[in-house]
């Protein structure tokens, strides 16, 4: 699945604006494509820019109404599809979205490719774009030593709004029994995060046939949607 929106900012010099959705959230492995147009007309030149999370802007392609796309190195069409129908609409494609895709996301058009560089241009907020992730923690050993039991711990982040539910299974049957879910999720930035454990005597633990699954079911574009991970019990020593 993929999901359209335009991105935010302002060319202060001629104050022509693109206008755009702040947030967007990606499943690790899915695609998704993101809109970007102009208010203005006969824009020739158009690039898109990533900024990753405490790093400066890195441009990832240029192109002109002319020229094909030229990409930056670590960049590929592979990876990010950019085509161009117009010189007031251009949309992008990250394809097998990881989480070294999350990123704020920023597409600039100008006249003359000069005034990238002399010109006074701001960007807004861009489109920041978060990867949902879910892990599985696997239990301590000093808990196994002292108390013969083994604790889990699942960890679901990176969504937005704070609307994701966790559920517990082993060997494909919901397990409800040992299982503390937090009662609110915990905002982190503009994303939230989300614990659970299952709790188990330490011999289940101890069984490597045993599949401990959990699963993230949250609200994408008006569906439900959902990540699984799993674990197989330890061989033990």
């Amino acid at each position: 699945p993929c999901w359209l929106l335009c991105l935010l900012f302002y060319l202060v010099r001629d104050n022509r604006s693109i206008c755009s959705r702040a947030l967007i959230q990606a499943i690790p492995g899915h695609s998704l494509t993101i809109s970007c147009y102009q208010n203005y007309s006969n824009l020739a030149y158009m690039f898109w820019y990533q900024q990753p999370p405490r790093n400066g802007l890195k441009l990832i392609v240029s192109s002109s109404t002319w020229s094909h796309n030229s990409y930056e190195d670590g960049y590929s069409e592979a990876k990010f599809e950019v085509t161009r129908q117009n010189t007031d609409y251009s949309l992008m494609t990250i394809k097998n979205v990881t989480a070294q895709d999350a990123a704020t996301y920023f597409c600039l058009m100008i006249h003359h490719f000069v005034t990238v560089y002399t010109s006074g241009f701001s960007f807004g907020s861009g489109t920041k774009l978060t990867v949902i992730a879910v892990a599985i923690f696997s239990p301590s050993k000093q808990e196994i030593q002292q108390k013969s039991k083994a604790t889990l711990v699942c960890l679901a982040s990176g969504f937005y709004p704070d609307h994701l539910t966790l559920v517990w299974r082993v060997n494909g049957v919901k397990r409800t029994e040992g299982v503390g879910t937090d009662e609110s999720s915990t905002q982190n930035g503009s994303t939230y995060s989300l614990t659970s454990r299952l709790r188990m005597p330490a011999w289940e633990w101890f069984n490597p046939l045993n599949r401990f699954e959990c699963v993230a079911n949250f609200f994408q574009n008006g569906t439900t949607a959902s990540i699984n991970k799993f674990i197989h019990g330890d061989a033990g020593e």
